[in-house]
């Protein structure tokens, strides 16, 4: 906690954009690799800081948002089916550079959820559960670091909210029953969403509750600058212990091919915000935060930050989470046993490139 919240606010004083969560990132990456001793963050305090998150993306949408959400649901299927498509031809490319086996890459570049497409990456036949682990890791740490920096950078948004803190400039609306309503139901929604075994349950869980209360017409109090603070050290701090830089130094054909993969990505979800900004007129900072290759926790803070549309930014990463979830896995089940992709398979590697 000392070392996550000492990067916190060195980033800080540097002016880093999203520092609470990117300071402590790199605090423990680096504290990771010169201590001696193991560091320890339990997944419970992740969880307890993805619960606050998840009420601040959930009173953004209203029910001018539902039917916004509703006007564009093809343009959500359309950049969903876009990335994945794009994805797998950026996989065959890689594959056929570093002669890592095609499949575990496939499975490693999909964009969705982290913990959901490594439990998926130890079903499926075939596929290397550790490649695949690096590569979702390597996005997620790309995407959590690169996009920040270019959608806040002065190119994209000249500044603007690089400074401001998550639910800063907003007066609190304190009032101690609709706190008790809220409270009660953004935690029952988090524990319920893990009872039916929801996606990343403690942000989705109470982004569904709130927004039910909102809906409804109830009111939501803005939170304390500070509780959100926390809650990203605590999502920092966790992202941080993902990756492990000794097991990098022991794979680096494989960190490379994962940072490679992870860019194409981020490019190709830059260069389809010009295309949704084209046909919804959405602004283009909230495009491409709403597209970004990355969680929707993370990309949800971004946006806050940025002062992008909160709405559309959940909707797209909500959808997209989903899709993958249900449409995804039988989907690469039938994939891998088809000719023509064992075929591909088959091909040889150039450049010298071994199978792993």
């Amino acid at each position: 906690m000392a070392i996550a919240s000492f990067g916190g606010w060195m980033f800080a004083l540097l002016g880093v954009p999203l520092h609470w969560v990117l300071g402590p990132a790199a605090a423990i990456l680096t504290a990771g690799r010169f201590l001696k001793g193991t560091l320890y963050w339990p997944i419970s305090i992740r969880n307890a800081g993805l619960i606050p998150i998840g009420y601040t993306l959930g009173t953004s949408m209203t029910a001018e948002t539902l039917m916004e959400m509703g006007r564009q649901l093809p343009a959500m299927l359309l950049a969903t089916v876009l990335i994945l498509l794009f994805s797998f031809l950026v996989s065959c490319l890689v594959a056929r550079w570093t002669g890592i086996p095609l499949r575990s890459i496939v499975t490693g570049s999909i964009p969705g959820g982290l913990s959901q497409m490594l439990v998926l990456g130890e079903e499926l036949d075939g596929v290397d559960a550790t490649i695949v682990t690096f590569f979702q890791v390597m996005r997620l740490m790309g995407v959590v670091f690169l996009v920040p920096l270019i959608a806040l950078g002065p190119f994209f948004s000249g500044g603007a909210g690089a400074g401001a803190g998550f639910g800063s400039g907003q007066e609190p609306d304190w009032s101690v029953g609709l706190v008790l309503l809220y409270l009660v139901v953004t935690v029952a929604s988090a524990f319920i969403g893990r009872r039916i075994k929801l996606p990343t349950a403690y942000l989705l869980g109470p982004i569904i509750g709130t927004s039910a209360l909102v809906i409804a017409g109830a009111p939501a109090p803005h939170l304390p600058a500070l509780l959100l603070d926390v809650a990203q050290i605590a999502m920092g701090a966790y992202l941080g212990l993902m990756l492990k830089p000794a097991r990098i130094a022991e794979k680096g054909r494989v960190m490379l091919a994962a940072v490679a993969t992870g860019l194409a990505l981020i490019l190709f979800s830059m260069a389809s915000a010009f295309v949704l900004t084209a046909l919804h007129g959405v602004p283009y900072l909230t495009a491409f935060i709403a597209l970004a290759p990355g969680g929707m926790d993370q990309m949800g803070i971004l946006a806050q930050e940025a002062t992008a549309d909160l709405a559309i930014v959940t909707s797209y990463q909500m959808f997209r989470i989903f899709f993958i979830l249900f449409v995804v896995p039988p989907a690469l089940k039938k994939l891998f046993s088809a000719r023509w992709f064992q075929r591909i398979e088959r091909q040889p590697a150039r450049h010298g490139g071994r199978s792993i």
